[in-house]
C-alpha cells in the first residue's frame, strides 16, 4: 500500500469517527415523536445545536465520498490476485459501503422536512412495488410513528453493522490522532464556511423536491416511468459487481461494467 492509499484509508476511518461522535451529541436532542420540531430546536434554540448538526452532516458526507475514493483506488490500482487474497475482507468493504448508503438515507429522512418525507415515500414505493422486497416494508414503515423505525435503524442497527464491517475489513477500528485531527479540522471548516441544504418547512409550498444526492438517479428513472423493479435492479447492480469482482475470471470486464454503470447513473442524476 503506497502512502496515498494509506492516507485515504486512515482518513476514511477518521471521518467515520467524527460522524459517530457528532451524531451521538445530536441524538440526545432528537425526538422521533416530534421530529421536525426537534430538528428546528436543534437549529435555533439549543446552544451550538446547529453547529453539531452541521458537523454530523459534513463529516458523514465526507466519509461517504472518501469511502468511494478508497474503494475506487482498491479496484483500479490493485491486480485481481491482490484483491483475491483478501476476498473476505473485500466483501466486508462492500457490506460497509451498502450500510453507509442506507445510513445516509435514513439520516436524510430523520430531518423530517418535506424533502425527507418525499424521499421516504419514494423508498416505500420502491420496496412495496418490488416482489419479495415488499416483505421487508414493515422493517422501515411504522404507521403509528413515522420516524421511529428510521431512528432505530439510524442510531443502532446500521452503525453496528457498519462498525462490524469496517472491523472485519481492516481487522481493527483505530484512529491515528493525526488523521482524526485532520478530519475534524476539515469538517469544522466545511461546517463554518458551507451552508447545509435548507430544511423545507412542512407548511411551505414548493414546486420540486429532491432526495439525497445519491438518490437523484433513482428518482429520475422513476420520473421517466421506469418500474420499481427496474430501478431497484439498477441500484443493486454496483454492489453485485463489487461482490463478484474477486471471484470473476475476467475482472477487467467487471471494472468496465462498473465504470459504465457510474456513467449511466451520473447521467440521470445530473
Amino acid at each position: 500500500m503506497n502512502y496515498f492509499q494509506k492516507y485515504i484509508s486512515w482518513l476514511t476511518q477518521a471521518f467515520f469517527v467524527v460522524s459517530m461522535i457528532s451524531g451521538v451529541i445530536v441524538v440526545f436532542a432528537y425526538y422521533p415523536s416530534n421530529a421536525y420540531d426537534s430538528v428546528q430546536k436543534i437549529n435555533y434554540i439549543i446552544p451550538f445545536g446547529a453547529f453539531f448538526r452541521q458537523l454530523h452532516y459534513f463529516s458523514s458526507e465526507a466519509f461517504l465520498v472518501i469511502l468511494l475514493i478508497h474503494i475506487a483506488i482498491e479496484i483500479y490500482s490493485k491486480k485481481k490476485k491482490d484483491i483475491k487474497i483478501s476476498n473476505i475482507s473485500w466483501n466486508y468493504s462492500v457490506i460497509a459501503l451498502f450500510a453507509v448508503f442506507i445510513l445516509m438515507f435514513t439520516g436524510f429522512v430523520l430531518k423530517a422536512d418535506q424533502s425527507a418525507n418525499a424521499a421516504a415515500q419514494v423508498a416505500f414505493s420502491l420496496i412495496k412495488d418490488t416482489p419479495l422486497l415488499d416483505n421487508f416494508l414493515p422493517l422501515f414503515k411504522d404507521t403509528l410513528n413515522f420516524y421511529w423505525k428510521f431512528f432505530i435503524w439510524h442510531i443502532i442497527f446500521l452503525p453496528l453493522l457498519l462498525a462490524f464491517a469496517i472491523y472485519k475489513h481492516v481487522r481493527k477500528i483505530s484512529v491515528d490522532i493525526r488523521y482524526f485531527t485532520i478530519a475534524l479540522a476539515l469538517t469544522m471548516l466545511m461546517a463554518l464556511s458551507i451552508d447545509m441544504p435548507k430544511d423545507i418547512a412542512l407548511e411551505l409550498s414548493v414546486d420540486y423536491i429532491q432526495g439525497p444526492w445519491f438518490f437523484w438517479g433513482a428518482e429520475k428513472l422513476l420520473e421517466i416511468s421506469w418500474s420499481s423493479l427496474a430501478v431497484n435492479t439498477v441500484l443493486v447492480i454496483p454492489f453485485l459487481l463489487l461482490f463478484i469482482l474477486p471471484q470473476f475470471k475476467y475482472s477487467k470486464i467487471v471494472k468496465v461494467l462498473l465504470f459504465l454503470w457510474i456513467m449511466f447513473y451520473a447521467y440521470f442524476s445530473i
